[in-house]
């Protein structure tokens, strides 16, 4: 089969929010290439909102893989065999596994596609998944982001020319979060620092005090607003954050995720830890500082310009390990409010 009749692929990406992120450039080039293409994209039903209305996308897919491990009934299993043979309906060219994964790499081979790219063995996150691929990408060296990592899967598996680092978004005005900041003058009196302290696992996360501590020294040296973000579970942390500071802060209203899309865009600059809000606000062009200690800022840190990284380099670092093995989260432990905050000085003073 020639490249130029490969008009209908799959894009498999399931989770999480800034994963998904990294992987819009991957649509965006697919489309740019093949224009008349259909464009599918199989999804984590939780995270669909984040491709509304992306222009390089024809068909999202929702699945519920979460959802289905805790209620297995005769139900689950109705609903899993009808995407299955919807899949193999679609008659896909071309599948890309951008997960690496044993799940991932079964629905690439369930999915009937011609061609399944995926990583190669020594890149995929479970090694045996590689067996469901039959067109592989060359191995990729640590150091690589894994946004270029995504585009040379695509590239190897179709021999494009061009990659488009481009990152379509939802483009809704909100009125619940226009509505909040006309409710809080103050608030938008000065310029707004967000500050998000959640991440995807525990090793992730910085101390909640260490943030009380920056965000009061932002609010009185740099003169800013503190608008403390959170997600789903995480707004006890903004709360305590809020308790401990003596400066005066405000905590943003629960958010879909668009509504966080149209949130961030107040925001002249977002200090977090490896988040999907740190990816959405560096999709967006908002500058960041990040805080990194068990993931590679190299491999998964804001992609683009106008962004810091505070880390520290130990003998056990990146062990990408979800709950610290050694049980002292040293990694992030090190990392002072004082280099974060001059980091935070900087980057402000950049981008005036």
């Amino acid at each position: 089969m020639s490249l130029s009749s490969q008009k209908k692929f799959l894009i498999i990406k399931l989770s999480a929010l800034g994963d998904i992120v990294h992987a819009l450039p991957v649509a965006r080039t697919l489309r740019q290439t093949y224009p008349q293409a259909h464009i599918a994209w199989m999804i984590e039903e939780r995270y669909k909102e984040l491709l509304h209305n992306n222009p390089d996308i024809d068909e999202i897919i929702p699945i519920r893989i979460k959802f289905w491990k805790k209620n297995w009934t005769r139900e689950t299993l109705k609903e899993i065999l009808h995407i299955i043979k919807n899949l193999r309906q679609q008659n896909f060219d071309v599948v890309f596994d951008l997960h690496g994964l044993i799940k991932s790499g079964v629905i690439a081979m369930l999915s009937g596609a011609h061609i399944k790219s995926g990583f190669h063995r020594k890149n995929c996150k479970e090694k045996i998944s590689s067996i469901f691929s039959n067109k592989k990408a060359p191995y990729m060296a640590g150091g690589m982001h894994v946004i270029d990592m995504y585009l040379n899967l695509v590239q190897s598996a179709l021999e494009i020319q061009n990659k488009v680092k481009q990152f379509p978004l939802p483009e809704t005005r909100n009125q619940k979060v226009e509505d909040f900041f006309q409710q809080h003058p103050e608030l938008t009196s000065k310029n707004i620092i967000g500050i998000n302290p959640g991440a995807g696992f525990e090793s992730k996360l910085w101390e909640l005090e260490r943030f009380a501590q920056l965000a009061d020294r932002i609010t009185v040296e740099l003169n800013c607003s503190i608008l403390l973000t959170w997600g789903p579970g995480e707004e006890h942390k903004t709360k305590q954050i809020a308790a401990s500071m003596k400066q005066k802060c405000w905590v943003a209203p629960p958010t879909s995720i668009q509504e966080s899309i149209a949130l961030y865009k107040h925001l002249i600059l977002l200090v977090s830890c490896d988040s999907g809000p740190l990816h959405l606000c560096a999709a967006l062009g908002i500058p960041t500082v990040s805080i990194f200690g068990p993931t590679d800022p190299a491999r998964n840190g804001a992609y683009g310009l106008n962004h810091q990284t505070v880390h520290k380099v130990l003998a056990c670092s990146f062990c990408w390990k979800r709950k610290c093995p050694l049980g002292t989260n040293e990694c992030m432990t090190q990392v002072t409010v004082d280099e974060v905050f001059e980091s935070v000085r900087s980057n402000q003073k950049s981008n005036m």
